[in-house]
Protein backbone atom coordinates (compact mmCIF):
# COMPACT_ATOMS: atom_id res chain seq x y z
CA UNK A 1 0.00 0.00 0.00
CA UNK A 2 1.55 3.27 -0.86
CA UNK A 3 1.40 7.12 0.21
CA UNK A 4 -1.42 8.72 -0.44
CA UNK A 5 0.96 12.18 -0.88
CA UNK A 6 4.68 12.64 -2.26
CA UNK A 7 6.60 15.64 -0.88
CA UNK A 8 9.61 14.74 -3.30
CA UNK A 9 6.88 15.46 -6.31
CA UNK A 10 5.40 18.45 -4.78
CA UNK A 11 8.71 20.12 -4.34
CA UNK A 12 9.66 18.85 -7.76
CA UNK A 13 6.84 20.45 -9.30
CA UNK A 14 6.58 23.76 -7.76
CA UNK A 15 10.57 24.11 -8.29
CA UNK A 16 10.28 23.22 -11.38
CA UNK A 17 8.11 26.19 -11.61
CA UNK A 18 10.16 28.52 -9.62
CA UNK A 19 13.25 27.54 -12.01
CA UNK A 20 11.59 27.35 -15.49
CA UNK A 21 8.38 30.49 -15.19
CA UNK A 22 7.32 28.87 -18.75
CA UNK A 23 6.14 26.06 -17.65
CA UNK A 24 3.59 27.63 -15.63
CA UNK A 25 0.68 27.65 -17.82
CA UNK A 26 1.15 24.18 -19.01
CA UNK A 27 1.53 22.73 -15.39
CA UNK A 28 -1.39 24.07 -13.89
CA UNK A 29 -3.79 22.33 -15.45
CA UNK A 30 -6.05 20.42 -13.42
CA UNK A 31 -4.81 21.96 -10.57
CA UNK A 32 -5.57 23.85 -7.31
CA UNK A 33 -3.87 24.61 -3.85
CA UNK A 34 -6.00 21.34 -2.74
CA UNK A 35 -4.07 19.34 -5.08
CA UNK A 36 -0.97 19.68 -2.50
CA UNK A 37 -1.42 17.32 0.39
CA UNK A 38 0.92 19.40 3.13
CA UNK A 39 -0.35 22.93 4.04
CA UNK A 40 3.26 24.89 3.31
CA UNK A 41 3.43 23.58 -0.34
CA UNK A 42 -0.09 24.86 -0.81
CA UNK A 43 1.02 28.23 0.00
CA UNK A 44 4.05 28.18 -2.03
CA UNK A 45 1.53 27.06 -5.19
CA UNK A 46 -1.06 29.84 -4.25
CA UNK A 47 2.13 32.49 -4.27
CA UNK A 48 3.54 31.38 -7.56
CA UNK A 49 0.31 31.48 -9.06
CA UNK A 50 -0.09 35.37 -7.69
CA UNK A 51 2.95 36.17 -8.72
CA UNK A 52 2.41 35.08 -12.63
CA UNK A 53 -1.15 36.71 -12.94
CA UNK A 54 0.18 40.02 -11.63
CA UNK A 55 2.52 39.54 -14.35
CA UNK A 56 6.20 39.96 -12.32
CA UNK A 57 8.67 37.27 -13.08
CA UNK A 58 8.99 34.02 -11.16
CA UNK A 59 11.81 32.96 -9.10
CA UNK A 60 12.08 31.87 -5.35
CA UNK A 61 13.05 35.54 -4.48
CA UNK A 62 9.61 37.01 -5.65
CA UNK A 63 7.57 33.73 -4.75
CA UNK A 64 8.67 34.02 -1.12
CA UNK A 65 7.67 38.13 -1.40
CA UNK A 66 4.74 37.26 -2.38
CA UNK A 67 3.63 35.05 0.52
CA UNK A 68 3.89 37.29 3.11
CA UNK A 69 3.27 35.86 6.78
CA UNK A 70 4.66 32.51 7.50
CA UNK A 71 2.86 30.39 9.87
CA UNK A 72 5.06 27.31 9.53
CA UNK A 73 8.67 26.77 10.75
CA UNK A 74 11.71 28.67 8.85
CA UNK A 75 11.35 31.79 6.55
CA UNK A 76 9.22 31.75 3.02
CA UNK A 77 12.89 32.56 1.63
CA UNK A 78 14.97 29.74 2.99
CA UNK A 79 12.10 26.79 2.31
CA UNK A 80 11.90 27.82 -1.46
CA UNK A 81 15.49 28.07 -1.30
CA UNK A 82 15.30 25.11 -0.62
CA UNK A 83 12.75 23.53 -2.98
CA UNK A 84 14.53 25.12 -5.51
CA UNK A 85 17.70 23.29 -4.84
CA UNK A 86 16.58 19.88 -4.35
CA UNK A 87 14.90 20.10 -7.54
CA UNK A 88 16.39 17.43 -9.70
CA UNK A 89 15.81 18.20 -12.99
CA UNK A 90 13.06 20.50 -14.26
CA UNK A 91 12.79 18.47 -17.51
CA UNK A 92 11.11 16.26 -15.24
CA UNK A 93 8.26 18.63 -14.37
CA UNK A 94 4.93 17.06 -16.15
CA UNK A 95 6.30 13.13 -14.39
CA UNK A 96 5.77 15.28 -10.91
CA UNK A 97 2.89 17.18 -11.86
CA UNK A 98 1.19 13.92 -12.80
CA UNK A 99 2.29 12.26 -9.91
CA UNK A 100 0.64 15.46 -7.51
CA UNK A 101 -2.66 15.04 -9.23
CA UNK A 102 -2.94 10.91 -9.08
CA UNK A 103 -2.33 11.46 -5.50
CA UNK A 104 -4.93 14.06 -5.32
CA UNK A 105 -7.64 11.97 -6.62
CA UNK A 106 -6.40 9.26 -4.45
CA UNK A 107 -6.92 11.19 -1.84
CA UNK A 108 -10.52 12.00 -3.11
CA UNK A 109 -11.14 8.18 -3.72
CA UNK A 110 -10.95 7.82 0.38
CA UNK A 111 -12.92 10.47 1.50
CA UNK A 112 -15.37 9.21 -1.02
CA UNK A 113 -15.01 5.73 1.10
CA UNK A 114 -16.32 7.99 4.39
CA UNK A 115 -18.85 9.42 2.66
CA UNK A 116 -20.31 6.28 1.15
CA UNK A 117 -20.54 5.53 4.39
CA UNK A 118 -22.49 7.84 5.48
CA UNK A 119 -25.05 7.80 2.67
CA UNK A 120 -25.56 4.16 2.87
CA UNK A 121 -26.25 4.85 6.76
CA UNK A 122 -28.72 7.41 5.71
CA UNK A 123 -32.51 6.95 5.51
CA UNK A 124 -34.06 7.51 1.92
CA UNK A 125 -34.55 5.69 -0.93
CA UNK A 126 -31.83 2.78 -1.85
CA UNK A 127 -31.88 3.69 -5.65
CA UNK A 128 -31.23 7.37 -4.53
CA UNK A 129 -28.21 6.46 -2.05
CA UNK A 130 -26.65 4.75 -5.66
CA UNK A 131 -27.20 7.67 -7.56
CA UNK A 132 -25.28 10.26 -4.98
CA UNK A 133 -22.42 7.90 -4.42
CA UNK A 134 -22.02 7.48 -8.60
CA UNK A 135 -22.34 11.25 -8.71
CA UNK A 136 -19.62 11.63 -6.13
CA UNK A 137 -17.41 9.33 -8.01
CA UNK A 138 -17.96 11.22 -11.63
CA UNK A 139 -17.53 14.32 -10.19
CA UNK A 140 -13.73 12.69 -9.14
CA UNK A 141 -13.40 11.22 -12.58
CA UNK A 142 -13.90 14.79 -14.27
CA UNK A 143 -11.56 16.37 -12.10
CA UNK A 144 -8.90 13.71 -13.04
CA UNK A 145 -8.69 15.74 -16.50
CA UNK A 146 -8.02 14.26 -20.39
CA UNK A 147 -4.58 15.16 -20.68
CA UNK A 148 -4.10 11.66 -21.92
CA UNK A 149 -6.21 12.26 -25.18
CA UNK A 150 -4.39 14.97 -26.88
CA UNK A 151 -4.98 15.91 -30.56
CA UNK A 152 -2.52 14.71 -33.18
CA UNK A 153 -1.70 18.03 -35.07
CA UNK A 154 -0.42 19.07 -31.48
CA UNK A 155 1.66 16.34 -31.16
CA UNK A 156 3.42 16.80 -34.53
CA UNK A 157 3.85 20.59 -33.59
CA UNK A 158 6.17 18.89 -30.47
CA UNK A 159 7.73 16.60 -32.56
CA UNK A 160 8.80 19.21 -35.01
CA UNK A 161 10.97 20.18 -32.56
CA UNK A 162 12.24 16.78 -31.75
CA UNK A 163 13.01 16.02 -35.58
CA UNK A 164 14.79 19.37 -35.64
CA UNK A 165 17.24 18.63 -32.59
CA UNK A 166 17.97 15.08 -34.18
CA UNK A 167 19.09 16.47 -37.67
CA UNK A 168 21.27 19.19 -35.77
CA UNK A 169 22.73 16.57 -33.82
CA UNK A 170 23.13 14.26 -36.99
CA UNK A 171 24.75 17.19 -38.72
CA UNK A 172 27.40 17.72 -35.30
CA UNK A 173 28.36 14.16 -36.05
CA UNK A 174 26.11 13.06 -33.24
CA UNK A 175 24.45 9.67 -34.11
CA UNK A 176 23.49 8.74 -30.34
CA UNK A 177 20.52 9.22 -29.25
CA UNK A 178 20.28 8.18 -25.67
CA UNK A 179 23.71 6.73 -23.15
CA UNK A 180 26.59 4.79 -24.75
CA UNK A 181 26.93 1.44 -24.17
CA UNK A 182 30.84 1.80 -25.19
CA UNK A 183 30.28 -0.70 -28.12
CA UNK A 184 29.78 0.83 -31.20
CA UNK A 185 27.89 -1.87 -33.51
CA UNK A 186 25.84 -2.04 -30.22
CA UNK A 187 25.18 1.80 -30.35
CA UNK A 188 24.29 1.61 -33.90
CA UNK A 189 21.97 -0.77 -33.60
CA UNK A 190 19.86 0.65 -30.24
CA UNK A 191 20.86 3.95 -30.82
CA UNK A 192 22.27 4.29 -27.48
CA UNK A 193 20.25 3.12 -24.38
CA UNK A 194 16.98 5.07 -24.65
CA UNK A 195 14.65 7.21 -21.78
CA UNK A 196 12.28 5.61 -20.74
CA UNK A 197 13.10 2.42 -21.96
CA UNK A 198 13.69 -0.97 -19.96
CA UNK A 199 16.42 -3.11 -21.64
CA UNK A 200 16.76 -6.50 -20.42
CA UNK A 201 20.00 -8.59 -20.38
CA UNK A 202 19.42 -11.70 -20.04
CA UNK A 203 22.00 -15.01 -20.42
CA UNK A 204 22.95 -18.39 -18.59
CA UNK A 205 25.34 -18.96 -15.88
CA UNK A 206 28.75 -17.37 -16.88
CA UNK A 207 27.99 -15.71 -20.22
CA UNK A 208 28.95 -12.41 -19.02
CA UNK A 209 25.31 -10.57 -18.96
CA UNK A 210 26.35 -8.47 -15.34
CA UNK A 211 29.97 -7.68 -17.20
CA UNK A 212 28.31 -6.24 -19.99
CA UNK A 213 25.72 -4.53 -18.05
CA UNK A 214 28.61 -3.05 -15.57
CA UNK A 215 30.27 -2.19 -18.76
CA UNK A 216 27.41 0.04 -19.89
CA UNK A 217 27.56 1.55 -16.36
CA UNK A 218 31.36 1.77 -16.54
CA UNK A 219 30.76 4.10 -20.24
CA UNK A 220 27.92 5.80 -18.71
CA UNK A 221 29.54 7.16 -15.36
CA UNK A 222 33.31 7.62 -15.80
CA UNK A 223 33.37 8.61 -19.09
CA UNK A 224 29.86 10.59 -19.87
CA UNK A 225 29.97 11.46 -16.56
CA UNK A 226 26.23 10.24 -16.32
CA UNK A 227 25.03 9.83 -12.69
CA UNK A 228 24.36 5.92 -12.55
CA UNK A 229 22.97 4.14 -9.96
CA UNK A 230 23.74 -0.02 -9.80
CA UNK A 231 21.54 -1.80 -7.39
CA UNK A 232 22.97 -5.55 -6.76
CA UNK A 233 20.91 -8.16 -5.18
CA UNK A 234 23.74 -11.23 -6.05
CA UNK A 235 27.17 -9.38 -5.23
CA UNK A 236 28.38 -6.82 -2.74
CA UNK A 237 30.23 -3.85 -3.07
CA UNK A 238 33.41 -4.96 -2.80
CA UNK A 239 33.27 -7.41 -5.57
CA UNK A 240 31.56 -5.00 -8.25
CA UNK A 241 34.25 -2.71 -7.49
CA UNK A 242 37.03 -5.52 -7.79
CA UNK A 243 35.80 -6.08 -11.30
CA UNK A 244 34.95 -2.72 -12.37
CA UNK A 245 38.68 -2.01 -11.14
CA UNK A 246 39.98 -5.09 -13.49
CA UNK A 247 37.75 -3.81 -16.15
CA UNK A 248 39.44 -0.39 -16.46
CA UNK A 249 42.93 -0.98 -15.56
CA UNK A 250 43.14 -3.81 -18.05
CA UNK A 251 44.15 -5.66 -14.69
CA UNK A 252 43.47 -9.53 -14.38
CA UNK A 253 40.62 -10.24 -11.82
CA UNK A 254 42.50 -13.26 -10.23
CA UNK A 255 45.52 -10.64 -9.34
CA UNK A 256 43.15 -8.07 -7.74
CA UNK A 257 41.85 -10.74 -5.90
CA UNK A 258 44.60 -12.50 -4.22
CA UNK A 259 46.38 -9.19 -3.89
CA UNK A 260 49.41 -9.38 -6.14
CA UNK A 261 47.65 -6.39 -8.15
CA UNK A 262 49.56 -3.47 -5.75
CA UNK A 263 52.53 -5.06 -6.81
CA UNK A 264 52.50 -6.15 -10.49
CA UNK A 265 49.95 -3.54 -11.96
CA UNK A 266 50.13 -0.67 -9.25
CA UNK A 267 50.24 1.83 -12.37
CA UNK A 268 46.85 0.52 -13.64
CA UNK A 269 45.51 -0.04 -10.62
CA UNK A 270 45.78 3.56 -9.15
CA UNK A 271 44.75 5.00 -12.75
CA UNK A 272 41.53 2.71 -12.23
CA UNK A 273 40.51 3.33 -8.89
CA UNK A 274 40.86 7.28 -9.20
CA UNK A 275 38.52 7.29 -12.44
CA UNK A 276 35.72 5.46 -9.96
CA UNK A 277 36.37 7.42 -7.13
CA UNK A 278 35.58 10.76 -9.55
CA UNK A 279 32.43 9.16 -11.39
CA UNK A 280 28.95 9.67 -10.36
CA UNK A 281 28.83 6.01 -9.43
CA UNK A 282 26.49 4.54 -6.68
CA UNK A 283 26.10 1.23 -5.57
CA UNK A 284 23.54 -0.83 -3.05
CA UNK A 285 23.32 -4.40 -2.64
CA UNK A 286 21.34 -4.98 0.01
CA UNK A 287 19.92 -8.79 -0.44
CA UNK A 288 16.27 -9.61 -0.44
CA UNK A 289 14.90 -6.68 -1.82
CA UNK A 290 11.42 -5.49 -3.42
CA UNK A 291 10.80 -3.95 -6.47
CA UNK A 292 8.67 -1.13 -4.00
CA UNK A 293 11.94 -0.67 -2.36
CA UNK A 294 13.56 -0.35 -5.72
CA UNK A 295 11.65 2.46 -7.40
CA UNK A 296 11.71 4.54 -3.72
CA UNK A 297 15.54 4.14 -4.01
CA UNK A 298 15.85 5.27 -7.18
CA UNK A 299 13.40 8.00 -6.57
CA UNK A 300 15.07 9.29 -3.43
CA UNK A 301 18.36 8.92 -5.16
CA UNK A 302 17.88 11.32 -8.36
CA UNK A 303 15.99 13.90 -5.72
CA UNK A 304 19.53 13.64 -4.14
CA UNK A 305 21.78 13.38 -6.76
CA UNK A 306 20.42 13.04 -10.62
CA UNK A 307 19.84 9.77 -11.90
CA UNK A 308 20.74 9.04 -15.89
CA UNK A 309 21.14 5.30 -15.71
CA UNK A 310 19.59 2.40 -13.34
CA UNK A 311 20.96 -1.08 -13.38
CA UNK A 312 19.52 -3.95 -11.64
CA UNK A 313 21.07 -7.03 -10.86
CA UNK A 314 18.79 -9.55 -10.84
CA UNK A 315 15.09 -10.05 -11.67
CA UNK A 316 14.76 -13.48 -9.91
CA UNK A 317 16.45 -12.52 -6.72
CA UNK A 318 14.05 -9.46 -6.71
CA UNK A 319 10.91 -9.66 -4.51
CA UNK A 320 8.12 -8.42 -6.08
CA UNK A 321 3.76 -8.52 -5.38
CA UNK A 322 1.26 -11.15 -6.11
CA UNK A 323 0.29 -14.92 -5.21
CA UNK A 324 2.32 -16.80 -7.02
CA UNK A 325 6.03 -16.65 -8.84
CA UNK A 326 4.10 -15.55 -11.87
CA UNK A 327 2.15 -12.67 -10.44
CA UNK A 328 5.74 -11.75 -8.59
CA UNK A 329 7.51 -11.49 -11.56
CA UNK A 330 4.84 -9.52 -13.71
CA UNK A 331 5.02 -7.10 -10.67
CA UNK A 332 8.59 -6.57 -11.19
CA UNK A 333 9.20 -6.24 -14.34
CA UNK A 334 5.84 -3.88 -14.86
CA UNK A 335 7.61 -2.12 -11.86
CA UNK A 336 10.81 -1.97 -13.76
CA UNK A 337 8.83 -0.50 -16.84
CA UNK A 338 6.69 1.88 -15.06
CA UNK A 339 9.99 3.51 -13.10
CA UNK A 340 11.92 3.82 -16.86
CA UNK A 341 8.94 6.06 -17.61
CA UNK A 342 8.54 7.99 -13.99
CA UNK A 343 12.20 8.59 -13.97
CA UNK A 344 12.78 9.03 -17.69
CA UNK A 345 15.30 7.39 -17.91
CA UNK A 346 17.23 3.79 -19.30
CA UNK A 347 16.43 1.07 -16.79
CA UNK A 348 18.96 -2.23 -17.40
CA UNK A 349 17.34 -5.21 -15.77
CA UNK A 350 19.12 -8.32 -15.64
CA UNK A 351 17.41 -11.98 -15.64
CA UNK A 352 18.13 -15.55 -15.79
CA UNK A 353 17.72 -17.92 -18.52
CA UNK A 354 15.71 -21.63 -18.23
CA UNK A 355 18.01 -24.18 -18.91
CA UNK A 356 15.73 -24.94 -22.06
CA UNK A 357 18.30 -23.04 -24.21
CA UNK A 358 20.87 -26.25 -23.28
CA UNK A 359 18.02 -28.34 -24.54
CA UNK A 360 18.49 -27.71 -28.73
CA UNK A 361 21.39 -28.05 -30.53
CA UNK A 362 21.60 -24.43 -31.40
CA UNK A 363 22.23 -22.86 -27.45
CA UNK A 364 21.81 -19.68 -28.59
CA UNK A 365 18.59 -18.16 -26.63
CA UNK A 366 15.63 -16.90 -27.76
CA UNK A 367 12.77 -14.88 -25.89
CA UNK A 368 10.81 -17.71 -24.73
CA UNK A 369 14.22 -19.02 -22.90
CA UNK A 370 13.13 -16.07 -20.40
CA UNK A 371 12.32 -17.71 -17.26
CA UNK A 372 8.24 -16.66 -16.22
CA UNK A 373 9.07 -14.81 -19.69
CA UNK A 374 5.75 -13.86 -20.75
CA UNK A 375 5.36 -10.44 -18.67
CA UNK A 376 9.68 -9.77 -19.23
CA UNK A 377 8.67 -9.77 -22.68
CA UNK A 378 5.34 -7.66 -22.89
CA UNK A 379 7.43 -5.19 -20.99
CA UNK A 380 10.60 -4.90 -21.92
CA UNK A 381 11.59 -2.27 -25.03
CA UNK A 382 14.86 -4.15 -25.83
CA UNK A 383 15.88 -7.85 -24.53
CA UNK A 384 19.38 -8.58 -25.33
CA UNK A 385 20.59 -11.88 -24.98
CA UNK A 386 24.78 -12.81 -24.11
CA UNK A 387 26.04 -16.09 -25.48
CA UNK A 388 29.52 -17.20 -26.14
CA UNK A 389 29.94 -20.28 -28.19
CA UNK A 390 33.31 -21.22 -25.89
CA UNK A 391 31.18 -21.84 -22.93
CA UNK A 392 29.48 -25.10 -24.85
CA UNK A 393 32.31 -25.53 -27.33
CA UNK A 394 35.26 -25.92 -26.39
CA UNK A 395 36.95 -26.49 -30.25
CA UNK A 396 34.85 -23.42 -31.37
CA UNK A 397 36.46 -20.95 -33.84
CA UNK A 398 35.16 -18.05 -32.27
CA UNK A 399 37.04 -18.13 -28.50
CA UNK A 400 37.43 -14.50 -27.29
CA UNK A 401 33.89 -13.62 -28.77
CA UNK A 402 30.66 -12.71 -27.89
CA UNK A 403 27.55 -12.26 -29.31
CA UNK A 404 25.40 -9.78 -28.31
CA UNK A 405 21.83 -10.87 -29.45
CA UNK A 406 18.96 -8.49 -30.08
CA UNK A 407 15.84 -11.13 -29.46
CA UNK A 408 13.06 -7.91 -29.38
CA UNK A 409 13.65 -4.20 -30.01
CA UNK A 410 10.97 -1.91 -29.94
CA UNK A 411 11.67 0.62 -33.07
CA UNK A 412 14.99 -1.46 -33.08
CA UNK A 413 16.21 -3.65 -35.48
CA UNK A 414 16.72 -7.60 -34.08
CA UNK A 415 19.93 -9.24 -35.11
CA UNK A 416 23.24 -10.18 -33.53
CA UNK A 417 26.23 -7.91 -32.66
CA UNK A 418 29.44 -9.56 -32.53
CA UNK A 419 32.18 -8.43 -29.69
CA UNK A 420 35.72 -9.44 -28.15
CA UNK A 421 35.23 -10.76 -24.02
CA UNK A 422 38.32 -10.49 -22.27
CA UNK A 423 37.54 -12.73 -19.38
CA UNK A 424 40.30 -12.16 -17.78
CA UNK A 425 39.75 -8.37 -17.97
CA UNK A 426 35.70 -9.02 -16.78
CA UNK A 427 35.38 -6.55 -20.06
CA UNK A 428 33.56 -6.59 -23.19
CA UNK A 429 35.63 -4.47 -25.95
CA UNK A 430 34.48 -3.51 -29.80
CA UNK A 431 36.08 -6.02 -32.38
CA UNK A 432 39.01 -4.71 -34.23
CA UNK A 433 37.76 -3.33 -37.88
CA UNK A 434 37.19 -5.68 -40.40
CA UNK A 435 37.23 -8.56 -38.44
CA UNK A 436 35.57 -11.60 -39.81
CA UNK A 437 35.56 -15.28 -38.76
CA UNK A 438 37.94 -17.17 -39.80
CA UNK A 439 37.73 -20.05 -41.97
CA UNK A 440 36.91 -23.63 -40.55
CA UNK A 441 39.27 -26.08 -41.56
CA UNK A 442 37.88 -28.12 -44.00
CA UNK A 443 38.90 -31.60 -43.30
CA UNK A 444 41.17 -33.44 -46.16
CA UNK A 445 39.42 -35.35 -48.64
CA UNK A 446 40.70 -39.60 -47.45
CA UNK A 447 40.74 -41.23 -51.36
CA UNK A 448 41.63 -45.02 -51.23
CA UNK A 449 45.13 -46.35 -52.52
CA UNK A 450 43.91 -47.57 -55.88
CA UNK A 451 42.28 -44.26 -56.88
CA UNK A 452 45.17 -41.90 -55.65
CA UNK A 453 47.52 -43.79 -58.19
CA UNK A 454 44.83 -44.27 -60.66
CA UNK A 455 46.01 -42.12 -63.41
CA UNK A 456 49.82 -42.45 -62.79
CA UNK A 457 52.07 -43.55 -65.28
CA UNK A 458 52.60 -47.18 -65.29
CA UNK A 459 56.29 -48.63 -65.68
Amino acid sequence: MRDLHSVEAEHGLLGAMMIRPELIDTLRDDLTPESFYFAENADVFRAIMATRSAGKAVDFLTVADQMGVWSFEGTPLGYCAEIVNNTPSAANAKTYAGIVRERAIERALYDLGGQAMEIAQDTGDVQAKIAAIQAAAMAIDSSAGDDDIVKAGDVIADQVEVWQERHDRLARGESLIGISTGLKDLDDKLGGLQPDNLYIVAGRPAMGKTTLAMGFIAEAAIRQKKSSLVISLEMNKGQLIDRLTASEGRIPLTLIKNGAACQSHGAQLSVAATAIHTAPLYIADRAGTSIGRIRALARRHKLRYGLDLLMIDYLQLTEGEGGNRTEEVSSISRGCKLLAKELSIPVVLLSQLSRKCEERPNKRPIPSDLRESGAIEQDADVILFVYRDEVYNENTDSKGIAEIIIGKGRDVETGTVRTAFLGQYNRFENLAAGWVPEPKAQPEKVTSLASRYANKDRF
